[in-house]
């Protein structure tokens, strides 16, 4: 809870500062926010998430890129891409060299790709917040892989397990869906805003076969399909800060 209370302090700091910051122009006579032709790049992540520290996880963006281009003041199209990856590696056991035990590990590895293109309707409230609406369709990809190491005699062997919850990463997917969304932009400094953003959405996923891969007996391997998912889900992003340019 400090570390995004301390990022939101960061940013009322920055902007008290750079009342007068030549940077960020002069923001006494007005024009904060976005106008016709105007274009925005935001990133939306969770402040905790970026001053978090160590661990065996690695995530790499694990948040949404956002590019809007405003035909007026008030109306805009959006293109938001969501690119994740995240590889995780867990010890099962430790090694004994003395008791001749060796190291079993796992390893889980997660990918995944979401293009979300959309409009946006804002309103007029004040020279620097900017509330809207909106609605936009959601195309989107992922695929998991958790593979655990075991002994077999003086081996070390391997089964892998893909695109399926058994083992803890989740199902893979293809999915299709539509949104609405609202959400508001605070300008702090002239072009510059943060802000947050909530919705509604609904997705269709076809559910990819899951696979079960061992190294020691290929008998062994089993393939499974699974379906299809129809999920309507609150987009609430609770905990995730959007920050943005405009220019």
């Amino acid at each position: 809870m400090k570390k995004p209370l301390f990022f939101l302090f960061s940013i009322f700091m920055l902007s008290t500062y750079a009342q007068k910051d030549e940077i960020f122009g002069d923001n006494s006579q007005g024009g904060y926010m976005q106008s016709a032709g105007s274009q925005s790049f935001e990133v939306s992540f969770n402040p905790g998430n970026v001053f978090a520290t160590g661990g065996d996880a690695f995530s790499l963006i694990n948040g949404t890129i956002k590019y809007r281009s405003f035909s007026s003041a008030l109306n805009a199209f959006r293109l938001g891409v969501n690119v994740n990856y995240t590889g995780v590696t867990n010890i099962l056991r430790d090694a004994d060299e003395e008791n001749d035990i060796k190291e079993l590990k796992s390893y889980t590895t997660v990918y995944g790709i979401s293009i979300m293109p959309g409009t946006e309707k804002h309103f007029d409230v004040s020279d620097r917040i900017s509330p809207y609406v909106g609605v936009q369709a959601i195309l989107g990809y992922k695929h998991t892989k958790y593979t655990e190491e075991y002994e077999s005699g003086d081996d070390i062997e391997t089964v892998e397990i893909i695109n399926s919850d058994n083992g803890g990463a989740g199902n893979g997917y293809f999915k299709l869906g539509a949104g609405i969304f609202t959400g508001v932009d605070y300008y702090f400094v002239k072009r510059f805003y943060v802000g947050v953003e909530m919705g509604l959405k609904l997705e269709y996923f076809t559910l990819l076969n899951s696979k079960e891969i061992y190294s020691e007996d290929s008998d062994l391997n089993e393939e499974s399909s699974h379906g299809h998912i129809i999920r309507l889900t609150p987009g609430l992003t609770t905990g995730n800060i959007r920050l943005g340019w405009t220019f």
